[in-house]
């Protein structure tokens, strides 16, 4: 019932072009998880992590991130917070991962 309860809502929701919905589900029986949290997004250094490949059942190859080992840094009212303490999170992401305070220097370095 959960997966109804988190989507619904998401369903006739107006979004702001690019923007996605990120939505996690703690690793417990539907029993235990207490309830949804909307929360912005956690710190992880994915650096320290691993790459994991696989096969799917159809012979294509996959990779994903293995998680161990991965500094985490779950702050107050992330999605990684969330999860710990038993909660669904939904948080909204934006496509646009510039980083705009950079730009500025970029462009003049780069100058001809």
């Amino acid at each position: 019932h959960w997966g109804e309860r988190v989507l619904r809502p998401l369903i006739d929701t107006p979004f702001a072009p690019r923007t996605l919905m990120n939505v996690n589900f703690p690793p417990r029986p539907a029993g235990e998880v207490k309830g949804i949290r909307t929360v912005r997004q956690g710190f992880h250094d994915y650096a320290r992590g691993s790459l994991i490949e696989g096969v799917d059942p159809r012979g294509f190859p996959y990779y994903w991130f293995g998680l161990h080992g991965i500094e985490q840094t779950p702050g107050h009212d992330t999605d990684l917070e969330a999860i710990a303490d038993g909660y669904i999170s939904v948080t909204p992401l934006q496509l646009d991962l510039t980083h705009e305070a950079s730009l500025a220097a970029l462009r003049e370095r780069y100058k001809q």
